[in-house]
Parts: C-alpha cells; structure tokens; sequence
C-alpha cells in the first residue's frame, strides 16, 4: 500500500471487490463529459448505467488480461471511500503474470473458476449497448481518425499506457487524478519506460503539469455526428529521466 502523506487518500492495488464502488466512480466521471454522454440516450440515467457497468467491471476490466493491465484506486483515509481509478498497460516486454511481475501490487489478484464463471455470469446480465440506442450519432469516422494517429505513435516504440482515469465529479479538483498519474510516473521511472496517454480536453492540463509532453493533436467537430464541436483529442508521452540522459 502507498501512502500519499501530503494528501488524504492513500493509492493502492484494486480487487475484484472494488467492482460496485469502480462502477459508480467511473460511470459518474464520464457522465458529465459530451464524447461519453452522447452514445447514450437522452433519457437515459446514469443511476441505470452505473448499475449495468457494475456488473461488468470484475469480468471485463479488472480480471481481463491481467498480465498486460495494472489496476489503481485513491481511497479516502478517513472513510475507506473509493474516489478515484486509473488503469495502466504494461509494455509487451513486461507482461507476465509470473513471479518476476512488473509493478505485481497494482496486478489484480486472481480468483478461481467458480468465481470466474459468477462473474461472467452476471456480466451476461449486463444491458450494456453504448451508441446501439442513438441513431442520430455516429462517431466511427471521427474515433477512426484518433485510432489511425495513436496507433502510428505507439508503433514508433515501446510504451507503458495510461489506459483510463477516472475520478466522480465529488471528488475532482483535489488532486485525484494527479497523484493516481503520478504513481505510474513512479513506475515508469524505476521501469525505465517511457508513458503514453491520449487525453481530452478536460485532463490535458493534468498531464502537462505532470511532465508530460504534447506530441500531437486531432481537432474534430462532432456536430455533423450528433455531437458538439469539441471533440478534441492530445496524444501526450513522459519522458523518465533515466532516457533523457541514454
């Protein structure tokens, strides 16, 4: 376990307990935001979405390639409450789920067979069809675009990958999600791998106050696709140190 001493959560390892309390962090994170709200329909409730995310977060998230993903969470000292996530992906050369794992405290512990199948099982339950309900939008051409770019500059070399952060509305502003980055800084740095991440508007700043460097960006109007015109995307790369000075 990690403590952040200058803060008042302490960052750890996630477990397939966490799936109700990730479920309502991560679909409360990205409720607020127009690239996520708008595959949903309007008469949607993020009350319903959540619940269906829940169902599927043991299953397709925390247990699913564990030896590619590391999974963290911020939890409040005081309370024990979850209030911010983030998921990472190994560089080839570092996946394993062997004994010799990289970063093996933010690996996912895994559970038996029975369990898997409980998971599943519920996970099956799970009405979970974003964009199948919105005839009116349609992102694929645009999503192509920022598919096609982080492809070509994650090709160029090896990356650990800053897959997902979310942090609920409640708890953002207080440094969350600078200091679930800042743990993957960490690792990068004793790794000696450099981090890639494809940001939004609203995180971009997050990352460049934590080092990293813009290397591209997509500037896309959503409105012809139903959304708005911000449909912005920065493709962003850390630099540890140990690099900077080969």
């Amino acid at each position: 376990m990690a403590e952040d001493t200058a803060s008042n959560w302490t960052i750890t390892g996630c477990t397939v307990d966490d799936a109700p309390a990730l479920g309502t962090n991560n679909a409360g994170a990205f409720w607020g935001q127009p690239y996520w709200r708008m595959i949903w329909p309007d008469d949607a409730q993020l009350s319903y979405i959540t619940e269906q995310m829940q169902k599927r977060i043991a299953t397709h998230v925390l247990l699913f390639d564990r030896h590619k993903r590391r999974h963290e969470k911020a939890v409040d000292k005081k309370t024990g409450a979850l209030l911010g996530y983030a998921r990472w992906l190994l560089p080839p050369a570092l996946q394993s789920d062997g004994p010799e794992t990289a970063w093996p405290e933010a690996m996912v512990p895994d559970v038996d067979e029975e369990a898997k199948k409980k998971f599943q099982a519920l996970a099956d339950t799970a009405d979970w069809k974003p964009g199948e309900h919105t005839p009116g939008v349609n992102t694929e051409e645009l999503d192509a675009k920022i598919s096609a770019v982080q492809n070509r500059l994650r090709a160029e070399r090896e990356y650990m990958i800053l897959d997902y952060v979310a942090v609920h509305p409640d708890n953002q502003g207080r440094g969350v999600a600078s200091s679930l980055a800042r743990r993957g800084i960490q690792q990068a740095e004793r790794l000696g791998v450099p981090i890639f991440v494809l940001a939004f508007d609203v995180s971009l700043g997050v990352y460049l106050r934590e080092g990293f460097r813009e290397v591209e960006r997509l500037l896309q109007d959503a409105r012809p696709c139903g959304g708005n015109e911000n449909y912005n995307t920065y493709f962003l790369v850390y630099e540890p140190e140990s690099l900077k000075t080969a």
